[in-house]
């Protein structure tokens, strides 16, 4: 059974920023294809479904079109809640339990919450593979310096400032036909900004044409812009219409400590007689 349903903006920075995610809190299981079929019905870019399991939560998490092992701005929307509502005092750490394994959070005030992830393998992509990324994205291949992929199969590709990343225009069609789960581009902050990388992420194969703020890619970005600018406290900048910001530290590099503001937009009901099928149906 749904106890409520909330609508949650993760990694805000500011009114109308961060991404719109449902966050649904359950007193038992729920069947994988009601949660698909609402995390449709609702259409947030993710919906994440939280259970008490002793004293942690199992967490499942779907775009529109499909079921993911992990969300990470999905799981801060969660922790956000968790604390807001009460569920945990502020001084006690959240431990998730995921499809992808274990998430700890923990509330710092006056109203952070953060996400400790196991750093991620990559690879760097050779210049073959740039130039075959680069043109999805409506990049010329000799502006791809540089590009990993992602144990999660996203291709990144590093341009070289704010002003190439800020115009990219990606081709939808040939992204749904890559061989990737989407692609990325990032570049370095702009001398005196407050920011150290920006990004921008095209997944339009799980039915997120462009994150509005990326998560888990940060797994691989973030130690690889802090050693590059010999820092291990970084922010980071998404370029999406709406935008957001991430907070980062790499001291440890076997993690990263994701950092980032939630905000609750919106709480409701969902109508149990909704979810039960007519008997035609049911058979």
């Amino acid at each position: 059974m749904i106890q409520k349903v909330f609508l949650v903006d993760a990694l805000v920075d500011g009114p109308f920023s961060g991404s719109p995610t449902s966050v649904f809190f359950l007193e038992s299981p729920l069947e994988r294809f009601k949660m698909a079929s609402l995390a449709g019905e609702l259409g947030s870019p993710e919906s994440v479904y939280v259970l008490p399991h002793g004293e942690a939560f199992l967490l499942r998490f779907f775009t529109p079109l499909m079921e993911l092992k992990a969300g990470v701005h999905a799981a801060q929307a969660a922790a956000h809640l968790i604390y807001e509502l009460g569920v945990r005092p502020p001084t006690v750490p959240l431990l998730f339990l995921t499809l992808e394994g274990e998430l700890k959070s923990r509330f710092h005030p006056p109203n952070y919450c953060s996400l400790e992830l196991v750093s991620e393998k990559f690879r760097e992509l050779d210049p073959a593979e740039r130039e075959l990324y680069a043109p999805m994205l409506g990049l010329d291949p000799k502006d791809a310096l540089w590009g990993v992929l992602t144990s999660g199969n996203i291709a990144v590709l590093r341009v070289p400032d704010y002003a190439s990343l800020k115009k990219l225009v990606p081709v939808q069609s040939e992204l749904l036909k890559a061989a990737v789960q989407g692609v990325a581009a990032t570049s370095p902050g702009k001398q005196g900004g407050d920011c150290d990388y920006y990004l921008r992420s095209f997944r339009p194969k799980v039915g997120v044409p462009e994150e509005h703020v990326g998560g888990g890619i940060h797994r691989s970005l973030a130690h690889y812009w802090g050693k590059l600018l010999n820092k291990t406290s970084l922010v980071s900048r998404q370029l999406s219409k709406r935008g957001g910001l991430v907070s980062l530290e790499v001291g440890d590099p076997a993690k990263v400590v994701f950092k980032g503001k939630a905000r609750t937009i919106l709480r409701s009901d969902v109508i149990q007689e909704s979810l039960v099928l007519p008997p035609a149906f049911s058979a």
